[in-house]
Parts: structure tokens; C-alpha cells; sequence
């Protein structure tokens, strides 16, 4: 094994490596115009602002919703937490939620619950097919109205990927507000954003969008208006002492972070030159490749090892003799990097039925190498060697 080399295998946390492009521009970016966009009217304070107007477009060209608008966060969880709270939710209402959700939508969802009392309902999957039982979703939409739901859009624990256009359709029918959370999707699958099924998409930039930690945000509907969770400056309007009128400057209070917003727009540019498609197929063939070498081993299993759903390049595994901490240690000293535990999603390892102690958990990028595999094969032969 070359020294200092490291197999990468932890790509749903955050995908690493970046294209290079991203740690170029948002060095030379952040060198040149790294001031704060919107409190000033001297030149690289307006080449700042003009630098988010620029990233908002790009994100919303990518994914063909130009009929929407973007909100910046510093992160996807302070996306969730600024919708599900700003939505104002009353004791009597609904919240449904899948079995795969991250803790950045369960905890949020249990503290609005425990301030005013919502119900929270989790929707009926399959636990050998990871399918959704549509029969029985109708039939619990219809005995308590849903009043909002949220989905992942591809679970951060096995990477199947939710029939999210049919859930949201039926919600639809129903009055409910929908929130996606396309925090290990965004900039790798299509999906139609600019459905009116499709009321909040929550991205994060630092995964699957190959931009630096530090932003995320949510597409929603021009219309959508929520009630502000953070309160401060917004470099406009600055007598005013009441929430903003537009939603934009209700929820992009502070600074922006201008350097990861220009790693973003890097990255975006990225991925729009080399396309959509081409960067889920390049990861899929990553994906089968994981798949196929961790089969190889008699020594491990795969969690929900099935063919009845698409997923993306997430695989959980258990290893014989070995806990999934216990093994997280063995394939850092072989220099592979992986997540262990429960991923901070235990709604999906009770599901699967890994809780409490979680899986060994595997995530590809489109830019994971063949210096990769041929590490991760080697500690794979390693391990198994020694039983």
C-alpha cells in the first residue's frame, strides 16, 4: 500500500475529493472579492452580491425551476429547522414522516412537537422491499390528514431512493405541504423541482454538490412565505424593526459566506458542463463496483441487499466478529475511511434493524478512483484473512 495514500469511502458525510476547479475559484475569489456582499457599494462588495445572484441562478438552471427561488443557509439542517418551524404548526396538525429521515428533520420535528403538540405519523415502507405501501399510505391519509410531509429524497443509511414524485402527488391531493431533503441527491439525480407538488427541496452543498462545507439552503415556490427563527441584519431596509416582506431577506439574516457560495457556483459550473446524467452514471458505476468487490466477501454483509428499488452509491454493511465501531478502527489502519454507528439516523437503522449498534457505512462519488477500490480490496483481504 502506497504511503499516505487513503481510500474515501465517507461521501454521503461530504464528498471528497472537490473538482479542482472548486478549490481554485473559491480561493482566488475569496482573495479578490471576499467582502460582504449587500453591505456596500464599492466594487467587490457588488462583485460579492453579484456572485450569489449568479449561484442562485445556476442552481435553479440546473434543475430547470427558474419558476422558484432559492434561500441560502449555511447548511441543509439550518434549512429544515428555518422551514419546519417557520411553517408555524398548530397541535391538531400532522406531520408525516418516512422511516429514513436524518436527525436534522426527526429532532427538529420532536421539538416542534413538544412546544405545541403536533402528531407525528411515520409513513408505511417495507422492510424487505424498502418500498412504500401505497394502499396502506392512502389509507392512513385518509383517517388523519397529512398537513405536511417530509421525505428524503434517498436514504443517508442504505441509498434507496424514495418514490418521492408519487408520495408528494398523493400529499398534494390531500392539502399537505411538502418538504424534500435532497441533501445526498442535489447535483447527482434529476428530479422535476419545478413541480408544484414540490414546496421545499432542501440542498446541502458540502455532499453530492461538491462544494465546500458552510451552505445550503432550500428552492420553494415564489409565493411561499414563512415565519422568520432567526432575526438580524440583512444589509437592506435597516430602520425597519419587523420581519422583512420578502422571503429572501426573512431568512438570509448575517453575513454571507462568500468563499463557500463561490466554491458552490464552482461546482455547479462543474456539474452543469459535465451534466447530470453524467455525473449519476459515473457514480452508479462507482456504486455497482462497491457493491460487486464488498459481495466478494464472504465476511460481510450487506444491509437491505435488494434489487426492488434504485438506490445511490450508499451501501451499509455488517462485518462477522466485528461491531461496526470495531471495524471503522480496523479499516482506518488499513487507510480506509468510512462512517460507522447510526449515521445520525436511527428512525432508518430501527427500520432496517440494525439499531442500536448501526452498520459499516460505504458512499462512492463520481470522482471516487480506481486507487480506491484497489486499497479498500486489499484491507478487505486483510480483514477477511484474519476471520
Amino acid at each position: 500500500m502506497a504511503a499516505g495514500k487513503l481510500a474515501y469511502f465517507d461521501n454521503a458525510a461530504t464528498s471528497f475529493p472537490k473538482p479542482e476547479c472548486v478549490y481554485a475559484y473559491a480561493d482566488d475569489f475569496y482573495r479578490t472579492a471576499g467582502a460582504n456582499a449587500g453591505r456596500g457599494q464599492y466594487q467587490i462588495a457588488s462583485k460579492a452580491n453579484a456572485l450569489i445572484e449568479e449561484t442562485r441562478a445556476s442552481l435553479l438552471s440546473l434543475y430547470r425551476c427558474e419558476n422558484k427561488q432559492v434561500i441560502f443557509t449555511s447548511s441543509a439542517t439550518e434549512a429544515i429547522n428555518k422551514i419546519l418551524f417557520g411553517l408555524s404548526l398548530k397541535p391538531e396538525m400532522t406531520i408525516y414522516l418516512s422511516p429514513f429521515e436524518h436527525n436534522s428533520v426527526t429532532r427538529v420535528v420532536h421539538a416542534i412537537a413538544k412546544m405545541n403538540g403536533v402528531r407525528i405519523e411515520i409513513l408505511p415502507f417495507d422492510s424487505k422491499t424498502l418500498l412504500l405501501n401505497v394502499e396502506e399510505t392512502v389509507k392512513a391519509f385518509s383517517e388523519n390528514a397529512p398537513s405536511v410531509v417530509v421525505a428524503t429524497h434517498a436514504s443517508n443509511v442504505c441509498g434507496v431512493i424514495l418514490p418521492v414524485d408519487s408520495l408528494f402527488s398523493l400529499a398534494k391531493s390531500h392539502g399537505a405541504i411538502t418538504v424534500l431533503d435532497m441533501s445526498q441527491t442535489t447535483g447527482l439525480l434529476n428530479l422535476k423541482l419545478s413541480s408544484d407538488d414540490i414546496d421545499y427541496a432542501v440542498f446541502a452543498g458540502h455532499k453530492s454538490l461538491l462544494a465546500p462545507f458552510g451552505i445550503g439552503g432550500f428552492i420553494c415556490k415564489k409565493t411561499a412565505m414563512l415565519e422568520p427563527v432567526f432575526h438580524g441584519g440583512t444589509g437592506v431596509d435597516s430602520i425597519r424593526q419587523e420581519p422583512a416582506e420578502t422571503l429572501r431577506e426573512r431568512m438570509e439574516v448575517g453575513s454571507p459566506n462568500i468563499y463557500a457560495l463561490a466554491g458552490l457556483n464552482a461546482s455547479l459550473t462543474w456539474i452543469s458542463n459535465n451534466g447530470l446524467d453524467w455525473v449519476c452514471n459515473e457514480e452508479r458505476k462507482r456504486a455497482r463496483r462497491l457493491l460487486d468487490l464488498l459481495h466478494s466477501f464472504s465476511n460481510v454483509k450487506i444491509i437491505a441487499d435488494v434489487d426492488t428499488v434504485e438506490r445511490i452509491g450508499v451501501v451499509s454493511t455488517l462485518f462477522n466478529y466485528y461491531c461496526p465501531d470495531e471495524m471503522g478502527g480496523i479499516l482506518s489502519q488499513n487507510a480506509v475511511a468510512v462512517r460507522t454507528g447510526l449515521h445520525c439516523s436511527p428512525y432508518a437503522h430501527e427500520f432496517l434493524g440494525t439499531s442500536p449498534t448501526g452498520s459499516v457505512r460505504f458512499s462512492v462519488s463520481c470522482l471516487s478512483t480506481d486507487q480506491d477500490f484497489e486499497i479498500l480490496n486489499e484491507a478487505l483481504e486483510i480483514i477477511n484473512k484474519a476471520g
